[in-house]
């Protein structure tokens, strides 16, 4: 007969019990080697904590330990209102944490009956039907955390499985009203269509729509504009390929209104033609394909980078462009012929070191400008970030936000360049850009382990540290400085809301915290506690913990500050 699954049984708690089988099967106890032959007769004769993990599974009645945690995190899950985790599968759309929201979906799909906007994200298109033929005004109906009409959520939903019906679903709201031109702003000012959505790519790189190819046309047939700024940004950005400016400059000349390209957008930017903001966004990335199908439908050779404001030939050279350099120059671009600091700075990516070093040694003073270092870093040159060094270079040189070099290496991921860059004595936790982060929160964001690895044991950025599970070194700072058991990220979220996705994880980063001093009862700017937040991420074992904290243990006053 299986054991019962205590109330609160987590995968922490069960791994713990199965370390503590395993060190009395090692210490020779016959009761815990009498007890993996009877559960499991065929278990290997020495065996490791995944075998007594599988073994505890089978102890609870389960076929292996894959499918107990799995019953655990279906028990945790079932604790949420039907309306919290409808919440959180809409918020996945934007800014929500897709992984919360796709375990919702596998594991309670009856949340997809919710509403209407639950539906069209979940692809459930008898629900759809259903609900449009009962209220057609339900198909340009807001709802949601988002406050979105259901399209949008089409459009961004990025759930796994659910795009079998896109199409259908789609063209369902668009015969009962739906707006093919609805839209958000992000904050920014910047205009996030349907459209937009549905071809993705950006700043976070987000993947294109999986019926994109359909749904895109379906759109602009039904009226979307296909001048659309966000789009043409964020396929600006990422890849050197043509496909969305080719289909959307085909669709404005289709209608007429090609001319728009020709001027000043906004959302792209107010001073200069849409054509040539984006060849300027070519010409930084070194996107070839891109640039050549700007210029041959207009763009300016002769035009300037909308960010630096220096001329395309120039942004080209001082890149360590040639190709693209020589490209502009075919196409009409008046050549420039480099000098000064253009030319020391040109010289570096295009690795000309004798050039750099005669012109260092004749001008000293050309050391003391940032930008070759932060180049020659951001395009992972280790070669020319040495030779700068070895002349004498300031090694935290800072771009206009802020930005130094290691903060480049540690969002690219050059482990060598920080290395260097550290033992030349770089400030591990300087802050900068608009983000105030440091290199371990580029390192973090941008998920680069080595680079993560090497920051650990020198950052006392705890927030990042926490953020990366790096515990060990979480420990050390908070035994020298116990206050920093208060400190909250930038956005005033404390510690306890910063946990991982993976419920075993939580939980681990949870008690650790909490036994070195984090308060449960911090709030964020929203006024959630770390539990309210745990539990509305599915995570009810970390929560269980920290209300448990809370009622068991007398804390000290609450308050906590920005670390």
């Amino acid at each position: 007969m299986s054991r019962p699954l205590a109330h609160n049984s987590s995968p922490g708690s069960l791994k713990k019990e199965a370390k503590r089988w395993l060190k009395s099967w090692r210490a020779g106890d016959a009761d815990a080697q009498q007890r993996l032959a009877r559960l499991w007769p065929k278990a290997p004769p020495e065996p490791g904590l995944r075998h007594i993990q599988h073994a505890l599974a089978l102890d609870y009645g389960f076929v292996g330990w894959r499918a107990l945690t799995e019953a655990l995190a279906d028990r945790a899950l079932t604790r949420r209102s039907r309306a919290e985790r409808a919440g959180e599968l809409l918020r996945s759309a934007w800014g929500g944490e897709l992984p919360v929201a796709q375990r919702i979906l596998q594991r309670t799909p009856d949340v997809a009956l919710d509403s209407l906007h639950t539906a069209v994200i979940c692809g459930d298109l008898p629900e759809v039907e259903r609900r449009l033929a009962r209220d057609a005004s339900a198909a340009t109906a807001k709802g949601g955390p988002l406050d979105w009409e259901p399209l949008l959520y089409l459009a961004y939903g990025r759930l796994a499985g659910t795009s079998e019906h896109a199409v259908a679903i789609a063209r369902l709201l668009l015969d009962h009203g739906a707006d093919p031109n609805a839209q958000f702003d992000d904050g920014w000012g910047s205009p996030f269509k349907v459209l937009t959505g549905v071809i993705g790519q950006g700043e976070g790189v987000r993947p294109p729509h999986p019926r994109a190819g359909e749904l895109a046309p379906l759109l602009i047939e039904r009226g979307a504009d296909p001048f659309d700024t966000q789009a043409l940004y964020n396929t600006s950005i990422v890849w050197d390929d043509t496909t969305w400016l080719e289909f959307l400059y085909g669709h404005c000349r289709a209608q007429g209104t090609e001319a728009r390209w020709a001027a000043p957008a906004q959302g792209l930017t107010d001073e200069m033609p849409a054509l040539d903001y984006l060849l300027g966004n070519a010409v930084t990335s070194n996107h070839l394909k891109r640039a050549d199908w700007l210029l041959g439908h207009g763009a300016n050779p002769n035009g300037v980078n909308s960010y630096s404001g220096r001329p395309l030939h120039l942004e080209a050279q001082l890149q360590g462009h040639s190709e693209m350099a020589e490209l502009l120059v075919l196409r009409g671009a008046t050549p420039i012929v480099l000098t000064g600091q253009a030319a020391f700075l040109a010289a570096v990516p295009g690795r000309d070191f004798d050039t750099v070093r005669a012109m260092a040694k004749a001008e000293p003073a050309l050391l003391a400008e940032a930008t070759p270092l932060l180049l020659a870093t951001a395009r992972g040159l280790e070669d020319a970030v040495e030779l700068l060094i070895d002349l004498g270079m300031p090694i935290d040189l800072a771009a206009p936000d802020g930005k130094r070099a290691l903060h480049f290496a540690a969002e690219a991921g050059y482990v060598g360049i920080a290395r260097r860059l550290i033992a030349a004595g770089a400030d591990i936790d300087k802050r900068g850009t608009q983000y105030e982060a440091t290199p371990l929160g580029f390192a973090v964001f941008f998920k680069r382990a080595a680079m993560i690895d090497l920051l650990t044991p020198l950052s006392r950025d705890i927030v990042n540290l926490v953020g990366a599970q790096r515990l060990a070194r979480v420990g050390e700072l908070l035994r020298a400085e116990p206050a920093l058991a208060e400190a909250r990220n930038r956005d005033g979220s404390p510690l306890l809301c910063l946990l991982p996705d993976d419920e075993e994880a939580a939980v681990q980063v949870t008690q650790f915290l909490l036994a070195h001093g984090a308060d449960p009862r911090l709030t964020d700017k929203n006024g959630e506690t770390p539990a309210q937040v745990a539990r509305r991420r599915g995570l009810d074992d970390a929560a269980d913990l920290m209300e448990e904290m809370q009622r068991k243990v007398l804390l000290r006053p609450s308050g906590g500050r920005r670390i």
